[in-house]
């Protein structure tokens, strides 16, 4: 008789995240954190650009936990139509609603003992943040059409490419629900920031590529590295891999400039899904008057300008801007968002960065 059991994570041979990521001092970081948290069973807020490999990060915390025999169970919260996310989380019962014709599992039953990764969680409607927050609070969940309350047990993990505190601040995301997830938070940075890792990924995805293709392209021609490693990258590791499988797919010997496409790709940045890339400044509250609220400003004041400052001087480079200012890279990251500032140069070295 077959296994007809399904394939799960556990089953497959996973590579360690560095060699996934890359050699980079802020890849050790992530990798630090990852094995901090791993093994407890705290809500983590993965954030990151689009592309950087949010997702990667996520099967990583699985795969050292306890729960790594169990089920990895990734939910895309922006594909799913709102009408539908409920029953995609909860399941429903036969007959709750036209079309369910038999009973289903949500992804939190299917995830049992396992992990369950809410990506891109930003985009998930407010009645289904609502929803969200009373089954964690309450650790039981109810099908769609049931009656019947189900405990769960599951190991919840969430990413997102937008600055949920902003997203509270502007009305698309509950406070409550923020507080109860944000029980320990990753940063993944941008490939831009992470230049030690783009020749190394480029030589990995080389290499996949040409296994897949069967070809033997032998690499990159020097003025091409120096491209790749200048570029900005803004769709992150995730562009870079369609660049240099579009690049061995045309190639036939030593990759040149002339099979680059880099221009192809479109303008997302950071900046363009809301965690950092905005020129100006949060507007201040009106003076109440107070020492306090005086105060308060003239400090939010200084402390934007010697970011600016560091930011300048560091060309946009968040790690190197922490090492300047003394503080660690959460904490710049945590600021560059509060007040909404922009690492591209054209915005630091222009008129908007100031």
């Amino acid at each position: 008789m077959s296994d007809e059991r399904p394939l799960r994570d556990h089953d497959m041979m996973i590579p360690p995240l560095r060699e996934l990521m890359g050699p980079s001092e802020v890849v050790r970081r992530v990798v630090a954190e990852v094995s901090d948290v791993a093994r407890s069973d705290f809500t983590v807020v993965i954030y990151g650009e689009t592309g950087t490999g949010k997702e990667l990060v996520a099967r990583a915390i699985h795969h050292s936990s306890l729960r790594a025999s169990g089920p990895f169970v990734p939910v895309d919260c922006g594909a799913i139509p709102e009408t539908l996310l409920e029953s995609e989380l909860f399941g429903h019962e036969k007959g709750s609603f036209t079309g369910a014709d038999a009973q289903k599992l949500g992804k939190f039953e299917t995830a049992r003992g396992g992990t369950l990764l809410l990506d891109e969680i930003a985009n998930m409607p407010l009645t289904s943040q609502a929803k969200l927050l009373r089954v964690l609070q309450d650790n039981v969940l109810y099908r769609v059409g049931g009656t019947k309350p189900i405990k769960i047990d599951v190991r919840l993990l969430v990413a997102s490419n937008k600055n949920l505190e902003a997203a509270v601040a502007e009305g698309g995301f509950r406070e409550d629900l923020l507080y109860r997830l944000n029980e320990f938070t990753i940063f993944v940075p941008p490939l831009r920031e992470r230049t030690k890792d783009i020749l190394y990924l480029a030589d990995r995805f080389l290499d996949i590529t040409n296994m897949e293709l069967k070809k033997s392209v032998p690499g990159f021609s020097p003025e091409v590295r120096q491209k790749l490693l200048s570029h900005a990258w803004p769709g992150n590791v995730r562009q870079l891999r369609s660049t240099v499988r579009r690049a061995v797919l045309l190639a036939n010997g030593v990759i040149a400039e002339k099979h680059l496409k880099l221009s192809d790709v479109g303008p997302e940045r950071m900046g363009d899904n809301g965690l950092s890339g905005f020129t100006e400044p949060v507007e201040a509250p009106e003076e109440d008057g107070s020492l306090k609220a005086v105060v308060h400003k003239a400090v939010e004041a200084a402390e934007r300008k010697a970011i600016v400052r560091a930011l300048r001087k560091t060309g946009g480079n968040m790690s190197k801007a922490a090492k300047l200012l003394k503080v660690d890279y959460k904490t710049v990251y945590t600021k560059i968002k509060k007040y909404r500032l922009s690492t591209k140069p054209e915005d630091l070295y222009g008129k908007s960065a100031h």
